[in-house]
């Protein structure tokens, strides 16, 4: 069997045969569609906690709950989600008669897992009446023994830290839909092009001849707003002040969430014909913010000969600076006549999840031969590549897509229609 690692100095190439996802515009992907083509954004005041005292108020949150599911007990929202849509999407592939007869054990699960958080809506009850000398400590060591359990610890879940393991959500649902073969949990803002990079590498190796591959990651719950904020990235702007990125006036993003999941097979496999093709690098510099325009361009610059896209989803980071930096170093990676749009500005930086979320939302952009404009996009600001305001009819079969992370991390996708 020829791999794709034939191909000397190139990442392989993997198919997409199924996907799913679950974003703060919906679910449904024909509707998502229509709602990018149509400018909507999806900021706006928090839907599960009052963000009005945060450095940012506005976030694009999910607003449908995931569906009853025994997993509550380990899971949380996100969590949830991204088992459904991985569900959703080995459906998908079932339902264009695009999945193959393959052994549990040569099938793949790849998960990307935005970080290890300590939920505060959970520590603030078991920590908000703790003492100052309570149990242990030297000013009164007479205390009982239960004293920090009665002030509140007795209020924490005995699953509470369960519910932190960075595997869960791969672990149970390997478990629901009994996939046993190779896989990984990776974890961190760029997770989700690690997972994708993972899963086509172990499909050109021959570890697995299927790979499902999931990420999901939430930047609107309270000790994530509180991080954002202290770096000065989000928008403190109200729904009649925001500025899209790569607008004069860009000044921050809105935090988002979402899950999403792609079914690959080595393309020489494909049964029917492959929703899209994908490559993916991912790499990194050590920055604490934001990585270099110079490490996005270098990544992006490992996947070949990018002359001939026509499309790009940008990073959008909403700070001029960054997103004319972005701009003239990917210009001169591309095609002359690139375009530049920016999905991101309409369902907000959804972290881990964002390359998944960009190969679904482009493919069937470049399916349907018209790309959305940057949502919310006022004033172009000037620079390189030309940003689309609007619906845009293209004829194009190919795009990159950009993803940026802290601390310093980046992914690129370079993603082309059969």
């Amino acid at each position: 069997m020829k791999s794709a690692l034939d191909v000397a100095g190139l990442p392989p190439r993997a198919a997409i045969i199924g996907w799913a996802l679950r974003t703060p515009l919906g679910s449904d992907i024909s509707a998502l569609h229509q709602s990018l083509l149509r400018g909507e954004r999806a900021a706006a005041p928090s839907p599960i906690f009052d963000t009005s005292s945060y450095p940012g108020s506005l976030v694009a949150a999910i607003v449908t709950p995931p569906k009853p599911s025994r997993h509550r007990r380990f899971l949380r929202r996100l969590g949830l989600l991204a088992i459904e849509s991985v569900e959703d999407a080995l459906a998908h592939a079932r339902s264009r008669a695009a999945f193959p007869i393959i052994k549990s054990e040569r099938i793949g699960l790849f998960f990307g897992y935005g970080g290890l958080r300590a939920h505060w809506d959970d520590l603030m009850l078991a920590m908000q009446n703790q003492q100052a000398d309570a149990d242990g400590n030297p000013i009164n060591p007479s205390i009982p023994l239960p004293a920090t359990w009665e002030y509140g610890l007795r209020h924490l879940h005995p699953f509470w830290m369960l519910l932190h393991l960075s595997n869960n959500a791969h672990a149970l649902c390997a478990e629901q839909l009994q996939i046993q073969g190779e896989g990984v949990t990776y974890g961190g803002g760029n997770a989700g092009a690690q997972a994708l990079s993972g899963a086509i590498q172990a499909l050109a190796a021959g570890a697995v001849d299927l790979a499902v591959v999931a990420a999901h990651d939430t930047l609107v719950e309270p000790e994530v707003l509180v991080e954002l904020g202290s770096k000065g990235v989000l928008s403190t702007a109200n729904l009649q002040t925001l500025r899209a990125p790569y607008d004069r006036a860009a000044a921050g993003f809105v935090p988002g969430e979402a899950t999403a999941a792609l079914v690959l097979q080595r393309p020489a496999d494909a049964a029917t014909m492959p929703l899209a093709y994908l490559q993916v690098t991912d790499g990194a510099d050590g920055q604490s913010g934001a990585p270099h325009a110079h490490t996005l361009a270098r990544v992006a610059a490992r996947l070949g000969d990018l002359s001939d896209i026509q499309i790009v989803d940008g990073a959008a980071r909403a700070q001029c600076e960054l997103d004319s930096a972005e701009r003239s170093l990917i210009a001169e990676l591309v095609s002359n006549r690139a375009q530049l749009t920016a999905s991101q500005s309409a369902l907000g930086q959804l972290g881990a999840a964002t390359p998944l979320v960009q190969c679904i939302t482009l493919a069937t952009q470049l399916q349907q031969q018209v790309l959305a404009g940057v949502a919310g996009l006022e004033q172009p600001a000037p620079g390189a590549m030309t940003v689309l305001q609007s619906p845009t009819a293209t004829a194009a079969k190919a795009a990159l897509l950009l993803s940026m992370g802290s601390p310093g991390l980046c992914g690129a996708v370079r993603l082309d229609l059969p």
